[in-house]
């Protein structure tokens, strides 16, 4: 991104017209990153353009936030609001702007002559509702999650026990979920996907016997212990967005929450299929394909994933 912002910096640069030389016009850049809660390190280099002479281009941070230095200090509330450039006239070359914030937030922005300042979201609701909807997208879009919670519907189906299944699932990936998250407890991904996987695989099979095995007799245990296993899955997605510093440990409850939050709605829709008018053949036979189709997934992904770890 800050790649392709530079690239269209350039461009803007070189498509408007100059008296000077080459070296007489180049765009500016301003970037924040922040080294504790509400005080950043900053680099400036204002836009060069001939044709301006010595007019300079000021930053105007938002109230409270003051500039000393190279550092600026917004207080606890963070930096929020909207970065001005006064004096980005018509003549000035544009400005690539990068914020960094501790919690992985990143804004990258262009300032120009036409749009002469940079919006960035207040912390408490820019970054809780980010890592709220990436934990949503995680079990949603993340397939074999979904298909081991479905999995587990098969196993139990609409009893009492379903509430402590999940229940189980719930407490015991939020364990490793936060231990793999703060590096507490680290595990090489390849294994990790193979084992969920393995779990998809487990589970659709013990859903179609139709004697008494432990985990039709004990599926909490089950959930609980896969559950381990897929709270790793999660933790490694969250360290994918780079997430880090103080604000961890709001992206950590707010990334849970949003996981917690879709697997009541997968739940939901299966509570209420089950409940569709159909006779007692056709619902076994839609359970059984159900567990075919899901042991057939888990299959092929488990299949797939131990040739990736092989060949690591």
């Amino acid at each position: 991104m800050r790649a392709l912002l530079a690239c269209l910096a350039l461009l803007l640069s070189t498509l408007l017209p100059s008296r000077g030389s080459a070296h007489d016009f180049s765009p500016g850049v301003l970037s924040l990153r922040e080294r504790s809660d509400g005080r950043y390190d900053v680099v400036w280099t204002p836009p060069v353009d001939a044709r301006a002479g010595d007019a300079l281009v000021e930053v105007v941070y938002p109230p409270p936030c003051s500039a000393q230095g190279g550092v600026v200090t917004c207080g606890p509330e963070g930096l929020a609001g909207d970065i001005a450039f006064r004096g980005l006239d018509g003549s000035r070359a544009p400005i690539v702007v990068t914020v960094r914030l501790r919690d992985g937030l990143r804004v990258e922005a262009l300032a120009t002559a036409a749009s002469p300042s940079v919006r960035v979201q207040a912390r408490g609701a820019g970054s809780v509702g980010r890592w709220l909807r990436t934990g949503v997208e995680h079990v949603l879009f993340g397939l074999d999650h979904v298909a081991f919670i479905v999995g587990l519907f098969l196993l139990v189906g609409a009893r009492r026990k379903l509430v402590a299944t999940i229940t189980a699932f719930t407490v015991a990936h939020s364990i490793t979920l936060a231990l793999g998250a703060t590096r507490l407890l680290a595990l090489p991904r390849a294994p990790v996907e193979a084992t969920i996987a393995a779990s998809i695989l487990l589970v659709s099979s013990e859903a179609l016997r139709d004697r008494p095995t432990i985990a039709r007799a004990h599926p909490s245990v089950i959930a609980f212990l896969f559950g381990l296993v897929h709270g790793l899955g999660f933790a490694g997605a969250l360290a994918d967005t780079g997430v880090g510093g103080g604000g961890l440990a709001r992206a950590l409850l707010s990334f849970n929450a949003g996981v917690e939050l879709a697997q009541l709605a997968i739940v939901a829709v299966l509570l209420i299929a089950s409940r569709a008018a159909l006779s007692p053949a056709r619902a076994a036979m839609a359970r059984r394909v159900s567990c075919y189709a899901l042991g057939a997934s888990g299959g092929y992904w488990l299949v797939e994933r131990t040739v990736d770890l092989l060949r690591a």
